[in-house]
């Protein structure tokens, strides 16, 4: 720990060594336009140097600590239109701003546009070009873009996103604004979200559970797309990509609009298809592991002054090849696939034929979202959804002599039902404070047919909180407190005997953090906080193949919930050459619950198949992750980024199973100058090295964890001016160098090897059909 902290103190030493002088001071005043009152908690900030402050009671604001050179100044403030404006700063320099507020207040169209706060917790914006680089793939890819994110896989087409080595029922995923409910309880069951949707992706590092529920134990991921139009214009935008690697193909469109006559009304429209093939390592293709989908959704909001509905509707469609090699027929069979260097069935061809094992989902998501202005600084949010999910299974292996068997039929069928609503209150700055209150409320209904893994359950989940924030120029603190009760009926049988427990599980959530900020360009975020959760119905029941997985899944009753208490704090820097954010975090986790391998596979009359046990332990896991950009000279950019993580079984005195390895990265990029004809070039190269995971029980996994590798990948992108268009195009390339090898967090690393050299092509055309401002 102290030649860690010794490096943080470096890397601010080195970053204070790249910062020229900057003492300048930017102030100002803002008044209403018509009345030349003052205009308090305006909102003033800085985009260069991503600093944001508030105006006093008076309309000050003051701005310090500013480099020479030139600044886009935004000034937010409620009912008025945002105002932008360049300035110039060589100098102490004063810039007063007027702004139309009555005028706007009296507009039949509300102005909804506002700006969050940053939370206290860590948080990460994923950038646009971390967004392209990963369409076409899953949006677990698109999150690999942040320090501290690694991605648990099933196979080369399946993964589930980590936050600090944490996954599952620990993250919540926020899918416009609804939590993302389906079969989470297989960790190969990734999201099921059309990452097209998404334009802007955020990740919340840290225990969230006070706001978003007690399923946020190490954080969320925030899916939101882009506000609705507000002017009279119909536009929209069609990608294309192709990846080599599966010969695979994406088509998604989107298209959206707002009438001059119907003031206040939008609509959009959204479609995906993909269609892809067998996956290939660096030598042999992986037999059934072809992907089809077919996604889209409608958006309809109507906004009129101080009040606005939206109504939303989502269906993702999804047929998934399981790799058939990890469907072994006997024990001798599956030990001899554990220590071979290649599958039973490596020489198969490409195909882009998916047969027996695989999945079949269906999601559907609805949602109608009210919200009213309960005053100039309050506003009032009422959410309601009903999601549908269907999960389909097909097992490899028929029973033989078995002329009634539907091969038509899936093995395992589930089907479950989640309604949900939220209501909030929130409210904007009052005598230094701002704050949300507000409670939620589930219910789900889970019902299987075919062979038992879970039971069919009915979870009935209630919840209530409040979080203020005290913001002054210097420092934010905040404290939030909630209160979760949730309600577990069962149904399964042991022997001919039907059981039917009833469990209740209740605990408080209560988090503190405070941000501390020196200067405009170092800011502190620290949180601590106690957060729970009830074990998951297959935590407790499970019992029985999961065939996805390829393995054995067996519950234990006696598993109690979970508390955590958690502490992490992040250190950000930036100024016009550096970007610099490392965070340190350490979770005590009272009864951790966990998947641990057994000792001897189980034979079935499916097949032969390692077994894994669910436990519980208490445990620490800790860590360090960073993420450090440097303009080392003009348009040339630097980025290392990195993580180190340890997970401990206090209990037992020994490490902890499925914790991600430490890893580094660095990259060079570098972006051309625009022309009239090109913007937005670059090109970048990338190394990434993965230690070995040695850090595990001894004897405690049916493998023993891979070594240590190295990839090397690619991108380049450009947007291209055509008539008044521009479009996109980029190509990038992941293991180019067509490395050998298999990640500790791949459940299939039992049986091959990871892919090899994938590349993408993409394009983006966005396109308008009408548009009152250019008429």
């Amino acid at each position: 720990m102290r030649k860690i902290i010794h490096t943080f103190l470096f890397l601010l030493s080195f970053a204070s060594a790249f910062a020229q002088e900057c003492n300048f001071t930017l102030t100002g005043k803002i008044t209403d336009k018509d009345d030349g009152e003052p205009l308090e908690f305006t909102i003033v900030s800085v985009k260069e140097i991503n600093f944001s402050t508030n105006s006093n009671e008076e309309g000050e604001f003051k701005i310090e600590n500013l480099c020479a050179g030139d600044y886009t100044i935004r000034i937010i403030h409620l009912g008025c239109a945002d105002t932008s404006i360049k300035v110039s700063v060589s100098k102490n320099t004063r810039v007063n701003f007027k702004l139309p507020h009555s005028l706007h207040e009296l507009a039949d169209v509300e102005i909804i546009e506002r700006v969050d706060y940053k939370p206290t917790q860590t948080i990460d914006n994923i950038k646009q070009e971390e967004i392209d680089k990963a369409k076409g793939k899953t949006l677990a890819d698109a999150l690999k873009g942040s320090a501290g994110i690694t991605t648990l896989n099933t196979g080369a087409s399946i993964s589930k996103p980590m936050i600090h080595g944490l996954q599952g029922y620990r993250i919540l995923i926020l899918n416009n604004g609804i939590r993302q409910e389906g079969q989470q309880w297989g960790n190969e069951h990734a999201p099921e979200i059309d990452p097209f949707m998404a334009k802007k992706i955020r990740i919340v590092k840290g225990a969230a559970s006070v706001r978003y529920g007690s399923d946020a134990i190490a954080g969320a991921i925030l899916l939101e797309p882009d506000a609705l139009p507000d002017t009279a214009a119909v536009t929209g935008e069609i990608n294309a990509i192709g990846l080599s690697n599966g010969r695979a193909g994406v088509v998604s469109g989107i298209m959206q609009g707002s009438f001059e006559k119907v003031k206040g009304f939008a609509w959009r429209v959204q479609g995906t298809i993909k269609q892809g093939g067998n996956m290939k390592t660096p030598e042999y293709y992986l037999k059934n592991t072809g992907v089809q989908e077919k996604n889209f959704s409608y958006t309809l909001g109507y906004h009129r002054k101080k009040v606005g509905i939206e109504l939303f509707y989502s269906q993702f469609n999804s047929t998934i090849g399981v790799f058939s090699g990890a469907h072994i027929g006997n024990l001798t069979d599956l030990k001899s696939a554990f220590a071979s260097a290649k599958p039973q069935d490596s020489l198969a061809p490409f195909s882009y034929y998916i047969g027996r094992p695989k999945q079949e989902i269906e999601h559907e998501l609805v949602k109608s979202k009210f919200h009213v202005h309960t005053g100039m600084r309050s506003r009032l949010y009422v959410t309601a959804a009903y999601q549908y999910n269907i999960r389909k299974e097909f097992d490899k292996h028929i029973p033989k002599n078995s002329s009634s068997y539907d091969t038509t039929k899936a093995d395992l069928d589930y089907r479950i039902t989640s309604k949900t609503f939220d209501v909030a209150w929130e409210h904007d700055n009052i005598n230094s404070f701002r704050g949300t209150y507000g409670a939620s409320y589930m219910n789900q209904t889970n019902v299987y047919l075919g062979r038992y893994l879970i039971p069919n359950f009915i979870n009935n989940t209630w919840g209530a909180f409040a979080i203020e924030r005290y913001i002054k120029h210097k420092y934010e603190l905040e404290l939030g407190v909630r209160y979760d009760e949730k309600y577990l009926q069962s149904y399964y049988y042991k022997g001919n005997d039907l059981q039917s427990p009833y469990l209740k599980f209740k605990n408080l959530s209560v988090n503190t953090g405070w941000i501390y900020k020196p200067t405009h360009q170092l800011h502190f975020f620290t949180n601590l906080s106690t957060a729970w959760r009830a074990p998951a119905v297959n935590e407790l029941y499970s019992n029985g193949l999961h065939h996805g997985s390829a393995s054995i899944e067996k519950g234990d009753e006696k598993i109690e919930q979970e508390r955590c208490y958690s502490f992490i704090s992040t250190g950000s820097f930036k100024n016009k050459r550096i970007e610099a954010d490392i965070t340190v975090y350490s979770n005590y986790f009272k009864g951790f619950i966990y998947l641990s391998p057994g000792t001897v596979p189980e034979l079935t009359i499916k097949g032969a198949f390692p077994v894994f046990y669910y436990k519980q332990t208490d445990a620490l896991i800790s860590g360090i992750d960073y993420k450090i950009n440097v303009e080392f000279v003009k348009n040339t950019f630097v980025q290392v980024k990195g993580m180190f993580l340890r997970g401990q079984d206090l209990t037992n005195n020994d490490w902890l199973v499925w914790m991600p390895s430490d890893r580094v990265e660095a990259s060079l990029t570098y972006k051309l100058k625009d022309t009239k004809r090109f913007k937005k070039t670059y090109a970048s190269a990338s190394f990434e090295y993965i230690t070995k995971q040695w850090r595990i029980p001894q004897n405690s996994d049916y493998a023993a964890p891979p070594n240590s590798y190295y990839l090397v990948g690619f991108d380049v992108a450009t947007k291209i001016k055509v008539k008044n268009q521009e479009i996109g195009i980029g190509i990038s390339g992941s293991n180019v160098t067509n490395k050998i090898y298999r990640d500790y967090l791949d459940r299939f690393r039992y049986y091959t090897n990871a892919v090899g050299t994938n590349i993408q092509f993409r394009l983006n055309v966005p396109f308008t059909i009408f548009d009152k401002k250019t008429q």
